[in-house]
C-alpha cells in the first residue's frame, strides 16, 4: 500500500531502476514506487527521464510540478486511466440533468456545513446560524447561489479585512496550495476510473480541463482551510507546506468509518458515480468531518 509524500527539494536528477524511484543529488536515494503516494518536485531545476514519468503515471502516483515559487503548477495523469475508459465516458456524456442538479444541490449543502464547522473551530465568539440558513435555502443545482453567498461571508471571516483571495497573502498562499494539491488528488482519481475530468456536472469553462474534479472537490475544500488556518500565521515556508501535505495522513470518516484521505475520495466518488448512472441517492456518501 502506497504511503509515503516525497518532497525534492534540492538539484537532483530522477530515474527509474527496477521499479524504485532513484534520486540522485547530493547523496543517492533509492525508493519503491509501489510505497509513494505522492511526490512533490518543489524544486524546478532537476532532471527526470521518460521512464520515470510512465511509470509515475501507471502506478497512479500523485505527482506534483512546481514552479520557481516552490508552489504546484501542473501534475502528471496518464491519458487513459481505465480500461473500460469508453464505456465509462459515453455514461457520462448521457447523465441526467435531474441527476447531476440534485448531486451539485447535495455538494453545496455539505460544503457550507463544513465551512460552518471551521467557523466554529477558529471563530467561537462568531453566531454561524447564517450558515443553518443559507443550507436550507441551497436549492436544485444551487439555482440561487447560495454557495456564492456563503463563500462571501466565510472568507470575510478567515482572510484578515481588505484581503482578497487573490492576494499573495500567506494564508491565501496556502489555501491556493493545499487546493492544487487536493485538486490533482481528485483528477488522478477520476481518471483511473475512467472518466473525464474535462466535463463537468457544474464547472463548464472552455478553458478549465479539470471541471469535474473542481464539482466534486467542493465537499473537501474545508478540510485544506482548517489545516492552512491551523498552521500558516505570518509566513508561508517549508514547513508550513509539509503541515498541509500531511492531509495524507488526515483520516476522515465517511460510510460511518475512518479512512485515510486518499481512501475516503474513492469511496466518495464510487458513490458518486454510481448515483449518476441510477439516480439511487442511497449511493451518495458525504465525507464528515470533525474539526
Amino acid at each position: 500500500m502506497s504511503f509515503r509524500t516525497v518532497i525534492i527539494t534540492k538539484e537532483s536528477k530522477l530515474s527509474l531502476r527496477m521499479n524504485h524511484l532513484i534520486v540522485k543529488a547530493d547523496e543517492l536515494y533509492k525508493i519503491p514506487l509501489q510505497e509513494i503516494l505522492c511526490l512533490v518536485i518543489e524544486n524546478p531545476s532537476i532532471s527526470i527521464t521518460g521512464h520515470l514519468l510512465n511509470a509515475l503515471a501507471d502506478n497512479k502516483i500523485i505527482t506534483l510540478l512546481c514552479d520557481k515559487k516552490h508552489l504546484p503548477s501542473s501534475f502528471v495523469i496518464p491519458i487513459y486511466g481505465h480500461h473500460k475508459q469508453s464505456r465509462h465516458i459515453n455514461k457520462q456524456m448521457n447523465w441526467k440533468k435531474e441527476y447531476k442538479e440534485l448531486l451539485w444541490q447535495k455538494i453545496i449543502k455539505n460544503k457550507i456545513a463544513n465551512q460552518k464547522q471551521v467557523i466554529q473551530y477558529f471563530y467561537r465568539n462568531i453566531n454561524v446560524s447564517f450558515f443553518d440558513k443559507y443550507i436550507r435555502e441551497t436549492q436544485l443545482n444551487d439555482c440561487t447561489n447560495r454557495e456564492g453567498l456563503a463563500a462571501k461571508s466565510y472568507f470575510n471571516i478567515i482572510l484578515d479585512s481588505g484581503v482578497s483571495r487573490n492576494s499573495d497573502e500567506f494564508v491565501n498562499a496556502g489555501l491556493d496550495y493545499g487546493y492544487q494539491v487536493l485538486l490533482a488528488v481528485f483528477v488522478r482519481t477520476i481518471v483511473s476510473k475512467g472518466y473525464l475530468s474535462e466535463i463537468g456536472i457544474n464547472h463548464k469553462n472552455e478553458f478549465n480541463p479539470f471541471n469535474l474534479a473542481c464539482d466534486f472537490m467542493e465537499v473537501f475544500r474545508p478540510l485544506i482551510d482548517f489545516l492552512v488556518l491551523q498552521n500558516v500565521y505570518n509566513h508561508f515556508e517549508k514547513e508550513e507546506k509539509r503541515a498541509i501535505l500531511n492531509m495524507f495522513n488526515e483520516k476522515v470518516k465517511i460510510n460511518k468509518k475512518n479512512y485515510f484521505l486518499v481512501n475516503t475520495i474513492e469511496i466518495y466518488l464510487d458513490g458518486i458515480f454510481k448515483f449518476l448512472e441510477s439516480g439511487d441517492v442511497n449511493f451518495i456518501k458525504m465525507p464528515v468531518f470533525n474539526f
